[in-house]
């Protein structure tokens, strides 16, 4: 297959972005397989080391297939790859769950790398990425929670797209890490790392007092420079274009969730369209394992972990709080879409 064939293909994804070579990997990924990969990431797509390697110099932007893309920034632990994949709707949108592209943009910028040469990889990535799978469809990229710092520049340089934030109550997002034991709060302290060297930090702490943060509050203080990012988005580009939700209101109401969704990034469904997804395994499935999955269960999950480590999600939650409000920054947004 030539090149030019290859780039006109939005199933040949641009999975990895090689700093050293300034090339873009490509590997193929028919719309079956989105739907079974957890994420775009190489722990869940098997051909990952059979690539199609294309320097960047070589593709010729004018030529690729165009179409808009929208973004869900996320939290974590807060239903983003659910809302990813209520956007697999052929004729509508496909959703990308956490293109790895993305993240080897941000490794490449906590290393240094040349501002504008970053830039200009990112909106090519963000061009091959748009490509729409269908004539009539948009394309809606749910990145890792770690591509939150670049958010800003993404929304920046697409002026047409728009974004969803997405958060889960911090009560709720305490508990998600607790319930997943040593590795999830392993997971926190790695992102909060991250995250400092990204300079996106809500509150700037000395070394000694980072250390002296108890896993739960590492949690706290992540969840919470997150919120502060999508606070600015907010600020910067206005309510039209970028929404909030949170989880629990994200679940209440499957078939307003939908059509609101879907209306914010300017698609509007029939009302078949939105109850076969609003009642489908959206829904209803689990969006890692694909069991039986839904609110309640979620919700009793929740409840259990809370009751186990009351005491300390309590108090961690209230010490986010003053945190919050420290800087005058609102810890529980109120949604902004439309679920009425």
């Amino acid at each position: 297959m030539d090149t030019a064939t290859l780039l006109a293909d939005p199933a040949w994804l641009p999975h990895r972005y090689d700093e050293a070579r300034d090339a873009f990997r490509f590997i193929h990924v028919p719309r079956s397989d989105h739907r079974k990969a957890t994420f775009l990431t190489d722990d869940y797509l098997t051909n990952s080391a059979d690539y199609r390697e294309i320097p960047r110099a070589d593709i010729d932007r004018a030529a690729l297939p165009s179409g808009d893309i929208h973004f869900v920034f996320h939290s974590a632990y807060c239903c983003s790859t659910l809302v990813a994949r209520m956007f697999d709707r052929e004729g509508r949108a496909m959703g990308l769950k956490e293109p790895q592209v993305l993240n080897d943009l941000v490794g490449w910028r906590r290393r240094g790398a040349d501002t504008q040469k970053l830039a200009a990889v990112l909106d090519l990535s963000l061009e091959l990425l748009s490509r729409p799978f269908g004539s009539a469809e948009i394309v809606v990229a749910k990145p890792s929670s770690i591509v939150n710092a670049i958010a800003p520049a993404m929304l920046g340089i697409r002026p047409r797209s728009r974004a969803l934030l997405l958060y889960a109550p911090i009560e709720d997002f305490l508990s998600s890490i607790a319930v997943k034991g040593l590795w999830g709060r392993q997971w926190v302290r790695t992102s909060l790392i991250g995250q400092a060297k990204d300079g996106a930090l809500s509150h700037r702490f000395t070394t000694e007092q980072l250390l002296e943060l108890t896993d739960l509050q590492v949690a706290g203080l992540g969840w919470l420079s997150h919120l502060a990012i999508f606070t600015r988005l907010r600020e910067k580009f206005g309510e039209s274009r970028v929404a909030v939700c949170d989880s629990t209101t994200l679940l209440r109401d499957p078939l307003a969730t939908t059509r609101a969704a879907y209306s914010h990034f300017k698609t509007l469904l029939n009302e078949t369209e939105v109850h076969e997804i609003g009642q489908g395994d959206v829904f209803n499935r689990n969006s890692k394992d694909q069991g039986k999955y839904s609110a309640q269960q979620r919700r009793d999950q929740i409840e259990r972990t809370r009751a186990n480590n009351k005491d300390e999600i309590e108090m961690v939650a209230e010490w986010v709080r003053h945190l919050a409000g420290d800087i005058d920054l609102d810890s529980h947004p109120c949604s902004t879409l439309d679920l009425d």
